[in-house]
């Protein structure tokens, strides 16, 4: 029995939800598994196929044996084939996708003997944490945490929400370098302005009224300090706002930049961010999408 599947990009943080929120997008990694076969075979198209690995150390794979395990079988001879659309090291959550797109596949193929919740559990291990995988495997807007190595989560389902702009500029930026930067320790008021923009950000998306988004995509722990690692990454927030945009923040790690805006404004919007990328000298390309209200399952 062969199993395709689509996984959605995703985008955590959303300004002032470090390592809380993450959100799925309609933009998409394709994946098909074939148990037909009497060898491990990959077929990888689209971005990253160039690096991606072709054996037992592709995310895809690991996921898949780390369900097997779970359950206490070995995985069989697979015929895997990627289709990815989701770039890579960009902030989109890439390896959640691959990661969820594997446990969700295997989960299926041995006729679904894991829960939603251990699927997460399984995908915070490999991944480390649940920001991306939780709205991959689950959809929409999720909000998660850890309590004593339990993932707890809730997810939102955005009422009325904006037309979705990613820009994603031409260079890649790894989460472990992304992280370096980051202090061990932060002042306690800007902890605080944190905790208003984020009960603010969370009330727009539950309510649909997203009058006051600029201010609750406002961030004080993490991406001023990314933002050294992204030429113009102040001017790329500044542009979406001239343009009439609602929001704008770092998408994940960086260095992709997530804004949110009418419809009627998505391209004025999109257009403008990626004007401020080329003041910087660097191409960027521009999706513009939605809020994926589900997260990975059959196509």
């Amino acid at each position: 029995m062969e199993i395709k599947i689509a996984v959605p990009a995703t985008s955590a943080n959303l300004g002032p939800g470090f390592d809380t929120l993450g959100v799925a997008l309609k933009l998409y990694n394709y994946l098909e598994i074939d148990p037909d076969t009497d060898t491990l075979a990959f077929e990888i198209s689209g971005e990253g196929s160039a690096v991606l690995p072709r054996g037992t150390t592709n995310l895809v794979y690991q996921a898949v044996a780390a369900v097997y395990q779970e359950v206490g079988q070995l995985p069989p001879p697979l015929k895997i084939k990627q289709t990815n659309c989701i770039p890579p090291s960009s902030g989109l959550g890439s390896s959640a996708a691959a990661v969820v797109g594997g446990l969700t596949a295997a989960n299926l193929l041995l006729n679904n003997p894991l829960s939603t919740d251990q699927l997460l559990q399984l995908a915070a291990k490999i991944e480390g944490h649940p920001d991306n995988a939780a709205p991959a495997l689950i959809g929409g807007l999720v909000i998660s945490g850890t309590d004593a190595d339990q993932i707890i989560w809730q997810q939102l389902q955005p009422k009325n929400p904006p037309q979705v702009i990613v820009v994603v500029p031409d260079f890649s930026l790894r989460t472990a370098h992304s992280r370096g930067v980051l202090p061990q320790k932060v002042a306690f008021q800007d902890a605080v302005a944190n905790l208003s923009r984020l009960a603010f950000l969370l009330h727009c998306f539950a309510s649909g009224d997203y009058t006051n988004l600029r201010f609750a995509c406002e961030d004080s722990l993490h991406q001023n300090y990314r933002a050294q690692l992204i030429p113009g990454f102040h001017a790329v927030i500044a542009a979406c706002y001239q343009a009439g945009g609602l929001g704008a923040a770092l998408s994940g790690a960086g260095p992709s930049v997530i804004a949110f805006a009418e419809p009627s404004k998505a391209e004025t919007v999109g257009a403008a961010m990626q004007a401020a990328f080329a003041q910087e000298q660097i191409a960027s390309r521009v999706f513009i999408t939605e809020i994926a209200e589900q997260g990975a399952g059959l196509v």
